[in-house]
């Protein structure tokens, strides 16, 4: 978190979704020091313990149908082109989310 903090750039956002290990806190973390003064700190969590397999499954069908249209740019970037791709995102030029394949 501290590393993805520091290369943020002005006016950047840093959101964290999840964390590895269970361990739901930061010994070393000192927000008033580790977030920039021009940067943002945003956290998403759910309370979801397991997803419903069948609403799923509606999800995915819909999708298939095109009931629920998902907006995909149609650039496809390597694992090893990903700054360029975070360049292109950069520069608003993404028509939907960015694909990168590993």
């Amino acid at each position: 978190l501290v590393d993805s903090l520091a290369c943020i750039a002005k006016k950047g956002v840093v959101c964290m979704t999840g964390i590895l290990g269970n361990e739901w806190t930061m010994p070393e973390f000192t927000p008033m020091g580790d977030i920039p003064s021009l940067g943002r700190l945003t956290v998403y969590m759910s309370d979801t313990k397991s997803l419903d397999k069948a609403q799923l499954q509606h999800f995915i069908e819909a999708v298939e149908t095109g009931q629920i249209k998902l907006r995909i740019d149609p650039s496809n970037f390597s694992l090893d082109e990903c700054a360029e791709a975070h360049r292109y995102m950069e520069a608003n030029q993404a028509k939907g989310k960015i694909v990168i394949t590993l």
